[in-house]
């Protein structure tokens, strides 16, 4: 055969190879619309039943370190169910907010300005029992009061609570409360700020200091409840939201554990807790603490404290930064002999007075 015919002979059967497939292919793509929906069908249900459901676990499943229960989903249903049985509601004659139980004796933690906010103080427990309470003690520094119930015939749970260690900005957060006298009511969200510094309205002149900010939705009636972290530990206690008109933008703040667990010790012993006035505006520029203005009649006018003195300690505890000067007059309680270290131009004073407790109205200042 010669290499001509050849070749097309190759081409030949090509031809006829392609025809066929195309043929092949056309015919079987041809069948009806519903017989390839029903075909698809069979499929994706022999797919969907060969993935079995998981099944609900009986007891809640809680990551084992803080940082994981940060990187994985929060199973809020689990944590309501383990943190929800501390939580009660706070009511008076004039309105009402939230709280919670420190311990299983019947004293009761929720803000000062719930408990204060009129007459006929109540408890409503999780068993719906309405129980008379007393005001033992407060912290009005920190918007905190200590009440006690009767405890008899009461299922009473109280928190674990968490250390603001471990505590960081992004963190997922859960609100739970009674806002608007709707009672276990949780709202989630994030740590979106710490260390914050709020004016305490006008029940104290004391600010409340080291608050956390979070944007889980706080409102009316929040106040006094639990912010717990993602392993249902209590973080703080909501006392304030930012807003116009009186309900959640998103920006709210609590009193953190640290607070509560610092006051808690001295609330039970049924002793309202009071912290060291000084008595002077701080300036903070070029990384020095300097007083810019001393409070007539406080702590340091009777000492002797100038505007521009440099702090370096308090009874010998260091006060050259704003943590250090707090931490320094949290360890001293009003009626002590303090001695104020302060750097005077060239020269290291050291003068001596007697530590006063925050005043309830403001002090006018220059007098320093």
């Amino acid at each position: 055969m010669s290499r001509s015919r050849a070749f097309l002979l190759s081409l030949f059967v090509a031809a006829v190879a392609a025809a066929i497939t195309a043929g092949a292919f056309l015919w079987f793509d041809h069948g009806t619309e519903s017989e390839r929906s029903s075909g698809s069908t069979e499929i994706l249900s022999k797919r969907s039943t060969a993935i079995p459901e998981a099944a609900a676990p009986s007891t809640p499943v809680l990551p084992t370190t803080f940082a994981e229960a940060t990187r994985t989903t929060v199973d809020w249903a689990a944590i309501y169910a383990r943190t929800v049985p501390a939580l009660v509601s706070v009511v008076t004659d004039r309105g009402g907010g939230s709280g919670f139980f420190v311990s299983t004796d019947g004293h009761v933690i929720t803000n000062h300005h719930v408990a204060a906010s009129g007459n006929n103080l109540r408890v409503v427990t999780q068993q719906g029992d309405i129980v008379d309470a007393e005001l033992v003690a407060k912290d009005l520094g920190n918007d905190l009061a200590l009440l006690k119930i009767d405890p008899q015939g009461l299922a009473i749970k109280v928190p674990l609570y968490a250390d603001m260690k471990d505590v960081r900005v992004g963190d997922p957060v859960g609100a739970l409360g009674a806002p608007f006298a709707l009672p276990n009511t949780l709202t989630v969200g994030i740590v979106s700020a710490l260390d914050r510094e709020r004016g305490n309205g006008p029940q104290a002149w004391e600010p409340l200091r080291g608050t956390i900010q979070t944007d889980a939705a706080l409102n009316p009636g929040n106040s006094g409840g639990m912010l717990i972290d993602a392993r249902g530990r209590l973080i703080g206690i909501p006392t304030q939201i930012e807003s116009n008109g009186g309900s959640s933008t998103g920006i709210g703040f609590a009193v953190s554990v640290e607070a509560l667990l610092r006051s808690l010790p001295v609330l039970i012993e049924g002793r309202d807790v009071e912290r060291t006035f000084l008595g002077v505006t701080l300036d903070r520029s070029n990384g020095q603490l300097r007083v810019g203005d001393v409070f007539c009649d406080s702590s340091a006018d009777l000492a002797g404290v100038k505007a521009g003195d440099r702090l370096i300690s308090i009874n010998d505890a260091s006060a050259e930064s704003v943590n250090e000067l707090v931490g320094a007059l949290a360890a001293i309680t009003p009626g002590e002999e303090i001695v104020i270290t302060v750097r005077r131009g060239w020269r290291r004073v050291e003068l001596e007075t007697t530590a006063q407790a925050w005043p309830t109205v403001p002090l006018s200042g220059g007098c320093g």
